[in-house]
């Protein structure tokens, strides 16, 4: 076919434009540092960009929400600590005062000793983190004028009994020292409607209270308990005299201690004529040993969780790591290659450039000369 100016003109100026359009492109990926810059560009390194990018979105939620966790699960085990050394001194003051070389004196001290554990050991119940208080769960009715005053809610009161005049402890307004005795079957079957031991009266509310955990979603389908029911901490299982298992109240052993050591009897609330002796104080030893025994289980359990929490939080740094690197190959450029290629680029432009005009130069008059 017959070759015109008009067609090589047109040529070069579709091969100068296409040269350009690639020098531009070059120029975009040294300018940005990545490798598109629409959806034409790249789809498929789109597509792995945009999935890497939603998996680190989602790992710095879980992240941060391992970091509140084991914020939570700290504040949890200190206080379940203090709850057991604050038994592990009862324990210790009964050791020591079961015995027939103490004086009446000894043990009315052992009594005001008591009578400070047992105000420890609510103010330890009544634990807050924040706004929240780490054993009160979420129902936390608590005292009106308390909070008014600025004073929190308190899930952990006492309520003096009618008839010895001793406090009783209330979690939530429901006391716990009824259940204090209670045969072990009763107390499991008080959670469970089907048990024919249930008891409609008292179940619904306990199993309401039961449920009293705050939870945080450490992953994708995986949530944890990050505080402890009150009632858990509180009730224990040991055996009574028979052998059979039954059901205490941390408290109201505290609270049998203290009636042992002041010389009360069990029932009435005014001194007798009882003195108390080194039997009654022994006897009180094996529920406050099963009672620290009930809380190092408790420990051990906050333990698991916060190594479960750490390998969360390590298995998470390095899901970060691997999906930086997959979103940094999708859209980072190798800066060298893309240099290469611009100078390249450019190398090629300009050796159009020269031989556009010398192809173009050349006009009739010069072919008629």
């Amino acid at each position: 076919m017959r070759i015109t100016n008009s067609m090589l003109v047109s040529n070069l100026m579709k091969n100068l434009n296409t040269n350009l359009t690639r020098m531009d492109k070059l120029q975009n990926q040294m300018a940005t540092g990545r490798k598109f810059g629409h959806i034409s560009d790249d789809p498929v390194s789109l597509v792995y960009s945009q999935a890497a990018r939603n998996k680190i979105a989602r790992l710095s939620h879980y992240q941060r929400a391992v970091g509140s966790a084991g914020d939570w699960l700290n504040v949890t085990e200190t206080g379940v600590m203090e709850l057991q050394k604050t038994l592990v001194n009862a324990y210790e003051a009964a050791v020591d005062s079961a015995t027939d070389v103490k004086t009446i004196e000894d043990r009315k001290n052992l009594a005001k000793t008591v009578a400070q554990f047992r105000e420890h050991y609510i103010d330890t119940l009544n634990t807050a983190f924040g706004d929240k208080f780490v054993f009160g769960g979420y129902n936390t009715p608590g005292d009106p004028a308390a909070t008014v005053a600025g004073l929190g809610i308190k899930p952990f009161t006492t309520v003096d009994d009618p008839v010895t005049g001793l406090p009783q402890l209330h979690y939530n307004g429901f006391n716990l020292s009824q259940l204090d005795g209670m045969p072990l079957a009763n107390y499991l079957a008080l959670t469970d409607p089907s048990d024919p031991l249930y008891d409609p009266t008292i179940g619904p509310v306990f199993t309401a209270l039961k449920k009293d955990v705050l939870s945080f979603d450490v992953g994708p389908g995986i949530g944890m308990p990050v505080t402890m029911n009150g009632i858990d901490l509180n009730m224990f299982i040991t055996t009574d005299e028979n052998g059979d298992s039954i059901i205490r109240d941390t408290f109201t052993v505290l609270n049998e201690l203290y009636r042992a050591a002041e010389g009360l009897d069990m029932d009435l609330s005014t001194p007798g004529d009882q003195i108390a002796t080194a039997d009654d104080i022994s006897n009180m030893i094996k529920p406050l040993h099963d009672a620290q025994n009930h809380l190092l289980t408790k420990l051990a359990e906050i333990g698991g969780r916060t190594r479960r929490l750490d390998l969360l939080e390590a298995r998470y740094e390095q899901d970060f790591i691997n999906y930086s690197r997959m979103k940094s190959d999708a859209e980072d450029v190798d800066m060298a290659e893309v240099i290469m290629n611009q100078k390249m680029a450019e190398a090629v432009y300009q050796a159009a450039l020269s031989a556009g005009a010398r192809i173009i130069q050349p006009t009739l008059m010069d072919f008629l000369r």
